[in-house]
Parts: C-alpha cells; sequence; structure tokens
C-alpha cells in the first residue's frame, strides 16, 4: 500500500495510544480527523498475541477522548480484510459504505470531449482552492486538510487542476509505484460537473501515468457512487473483487 499519511509525526498526540502486553508494546491505535468533523483510524496494529478485543477495550476510549478534544464528532475505520468489523459493531460502530478497488490494464481511451477548463500542474498556491475543491465535492468523511493536500502537492507523481475562468474547480492526483500507479482523487465541484472536466482530468492522468512506466492504474471509489462509476467504467476500469467496509461511530456529547 502507498504511504499516505506521515503517522510517525502523531506519535505524541493525545489520538495516538498504544497498549502495553507482558511489559512490552504490544498494539498501537491512532486517530486524526485531518480538519474534518470526522476522524479516521489512521494506525491499527496488534501483536498476534494480544486478543482484539482487550485490546479496543484498552485503546478505544482514550483515543475517544483525545478526538474529542480535537473538536471530532465522528470516529471512521476502513475495514481492510474485513477483521475488525464484528468487533467494531459490538462497540455501536454503524456500517458506513463499501470501497471497492477498480483497475484498467489496457491503454484504449475515450474521446473526451473539448471543455473550458484549462489543465495544469498543482502548485502549493493552490492548496486553498483544492480544499475548497473537496469541501464541495464531498461529505466532511473524505475532506483533506491544508497540510495533507501541501504533501500530496510535494510527494504525488502527478497532481493537475483544471481552471475556468482562472478558477481552480477541479484537480487529479495519483500516486506511482512501478510497475503500478493508484489515482488517489479526482474531483470536480459540483457546479461544474457534467461538463466533460473529470473525464479530461482522468484522459491526463492516464497518459501521464503510462508516460512514466505505469503498466496497471488501479483506484478507489465508494460502491454507492454510480456517478463516479460511470465515468470509470467509461475508460474501462473494472472491479478486481477488492472491497472494504467503512464503519462509523458518532460520539459526540
Amino acid at each position: 500500500m502507498l504511504r499516505m499519511w506521515p503517522w510517525e509525526e502523531h506519535l505524541t498526540d493525545d489520538a495516538f495510544v498504544v497498549v502495553e502486553h507482558g511489559g512490552a508494546v504490544a498494539g498501537a491505535l491512532s486517530a486524526w480527523p485531518d480538519e474534518s468533523p470526522v476522524a479516521w483510524i489512521r494506525v491499527a496494529a496488534l501483536d498476534d498475541g494480544l486478543d482484539i478485543d482487550e485490546w479496543l477495550d484498552l485503546a478505544l476510549s482514550p483515543v475517544l477522548n483525545g478526538l474529542r478534544r480535537l473538536g471530532s464528532q465522528t470516529l471512521a475505520w476502513m475495514d481492510y480484510g474485513g477483521w475488525a468489523g464484528p468487533h467494531l459493531e459490538a462497540r455501536g460502530f454503524e456500517p458506513l459504505t463499501d470501497v471497492v478497488t477498480l483497475a484498467k490494464f489496457d491503454r484504449n481511451l475515450p474521446d473526451v470531449s473539448d471543455t473550458t477548463a484549462h489543465l495544469r500542474p498543482a502548485s502549493h498556491a493552490d492548496v486553498p482552492a483544492v480544499v475548497a475543491v473537496d469541501r464541495s465535492a464531498f461529505t466532511s468523511h473524505w475532506w483533506q486538510g491544508k497540510d495533507t493536500v501541501h504533501q500530496r502537492v510535494a510527494a504525488s507523481a502527478h497532481f493537475v487542476v483544471a481552471e475556468v475562468a482562472g478558477e481552480v474547480v477541479g484537480y487529479a492526483e495519483a500516486d506511482l509505484r512501478l510497475p503500478s500507479a493508484h489515482l488517489n482523487r479526482v474531483a470536480v465541484h459540483p457546479a461544474h460537473q457534467s461538463k466533460g472536466i473529470g473525464a479530461s482530468l482522468l484522459h491526463c492522468a492516464l497518459r501521464a501515468l503510462w508516460h512514466r512506466g505505469a503498466e496497471l492504474v488501479t483506484l478507489n471509489t465508494q460502491s454507492d457512487n454510480r456517478f463516479s462509476q460511470r465515468l470509470y467504467r467509461c475508460f474501462g476500469f473494472e472491479a478486481t473483487g477488492d472491497s472494504a467496509t467503512v464503519w462509523e461511530l458518532k460520539f459526540w456529547g
């Protein structure tokens, strides 16, 4: 998995908890809200000798207390492999959605109609506008904060914004780990959707990633996001069968 979050920088945060067992660190649980009322579990690790329920009983409550001090209202958990789900449900978490993985194996591209959007590489000066697009295009579960976007501008293999009349109205961002690449985001402000801008961003990203040697391009999307899935399937993306359930716990008050 591509490294998206610098967890080491948060070791001393209130919502980063380690669990000791037999005098040694045997588990860790950490969450971070990233300028959103929804915090995500960022680190979930435990030793084989530590029971999952014991680990959660020890770590979850102090993590939630730390998040309350940060002003968070909801904790979300992406359950890869399904190992945590039954234990989360027993603690009041509810399923929110499933995130599915799509992949493109060929290099066929559909015709992309001309739009009024101008595509160009992103810069750090674009970060406030990119954050604003996120706030408009996604629910708070999927927002990225300014620091995160700055990190992505610096580290991403491909980060392009779409401008209309000088205003940033969309962006696409991807990582490269040859021979594959992963498209992290394609986002367009709702006022500019259904105008071909998303298709232009996707077309540009694929061509750029192939040019840099990618043979396989993957992406994730919500199983109930039919609008995005239509776009991706038009470009030849296929479901891989991999999915993860997102669980959430509302804990404000």
